[in-house]
Parts: C-alpha cells; structure tokens; sequence
C-alpha cells in the first residue's frame, strides 16, 4: 500500500514533469535518471535515495523541500523574530550520514523535523544572515571521531558544494557518507577519516561520475553518553 508521502510525491512529479510538456520517460533520461527507478518513482510513486532526489532538484530547479513536502520553506525556514523570538528553523531530513565505510540509507527519506535555532548563533558562529541552504543530518559510524561522533546531528550547508580541502556530506555510489575530502592535483579525491583506525581511501577521477557533494559540514551537535 502507498503511504501518503509516496502518492503525494508521485502528484509532484506529475505535476513538474507536465509543465514541460516532454515524455516523462524522456524527460527523466534527460535528468540522468536511470529507466527502472523512474519507473518505480512514476508508477508506483517510490521515492527515489537522495542522489537521485538531487538530480531532479538540479535539473528541474525544484527545491528537496517542495519535492518532499510539497511546500518551500521561507528562506528555508526563515521564521520572523517578530514571531518566534529570534529564531530560525532548520530541517531534519531522514538521512542517515555513514561515518565509515559507508552505510545503505533505504530507498527513500523524508523529513522528520524542524530544529530551532537562533538568529544571533546562526551570524555569530556561522556567518550567516539567514539559514537558507542549511539542513541537518544524521552521522553514523565512528572513522570520524572524535571530530563526530556514532549519532551526532551535522549541519549541512548545501550552498557550498564547491570541492576544496574540507569536511563535507556527500553521495557515492548511492550511499550517503561525511568524510575530509581532499581533492589532488591529478584529479582524484581522498576519503580521509578522523579516526586512526580507518584507513583513508582514493577515489579515482573516473569514478567521480557517481559522486555528488550534498553539502559542506558547518556544525556538529556532539551528544554525552
């Protein structure tokens, strides 16, 4: 049986795709996704994981928010401090980041809740006048302790996707990671955990086709055991 997130992510797409006026199997071919997943996103209203979520959202210019929610927050939950004292509301979403070897997040995520914070820690800590672009996600696996930790909550800014030397939640290979990145002059990227015990990896610059930057890691909320 369809959930209702499913049936009202299918009338999305319909509904983004008829605009265009294309075949929608064209369209999608169009958009990179692969024949069978749009399939199963088109007729049996599947959502897709997240890299290919962030396909359609590039190429249609859908927000992740409106395709997941059907509604586009104010500057990505931007509330008034005339309303809500100062603060700022930034989204859970339903992604669990592998903090290892890597970690398969299921076929589909949503969102799971709205966090607050305030407007004066957002400029303070982060240099930001609003938190658009900004979302939280979820880490798993200890190769990036004591950096971040098994079940920390990090603070993606997805504006700054740009590949430098730095730590950032990516896609690779349909599975949802946060490692350094540390890109070479030959063109490959290193994987490079916190954590001694893992050993870095080297993403070659031909397997880079299947490797997406979600965003930049900002912000970690460490929990106490």
């Amino acid at each position: 049986m369809k959930s209702e997130i499913e049936i009202n992510f299918q009338k999305r797409l319909q509904e983004l795709i008829s605009e265009t006026g294309k075949d929608p199997f064209v369209w999608a071919k169009d958009a990179g996704i692969p024949g069978a997943t749009f399939n199963r996103m088109w007729n049996e209203a599947k959502i897709p994981k997240y890299d290919h979520l962030i396909r359609i959202s590039e190429f249609s210019g859908a927000s992740l928010d409106w395709l997941l929610t059907g509604k586009e927050l104010p500057s990505l939950g931007g509330v008034s401090s005339s309303s809500s004292g100062g603060f700022t509301i930034i989204p859970r979403v339903d992604i669990r980041l592998a903090a290892g070897s890597g970690a398969f997040n299921g076929d589909s995520i949503e969102r799971v809740e709205d966090i607050p914070f305030t407007k004066e820690f957002l400029g303070g800590k982060l240099g930001r006048s609003s938190s658009d672009g900004l979302i939280i996600l979820t880490a798993g696996g200890d190769s990036m302790d004591p950096l971040i930790a098994d079940g920390d909550l990090v603070m993606v800014d997805k504006k700054r996707n740009a590949l430098q030397d730095g730590v950032y939640a990516f896609v690779y290979g349909g599975l949802a990671r946060v490692k350094r990145l540390r890109p070479t002059i030959q063109g490959d990227v290193e994987l490079i955990s916190q954590n001694p015990e893992y050993k870095d990896e080297l993403l070659n610059r031909a397997d880079l086709e299947d490797f997406h930057i979600i965003g930049k890691v900002v912000w970690c909320g460490h929990r106490f055991s």
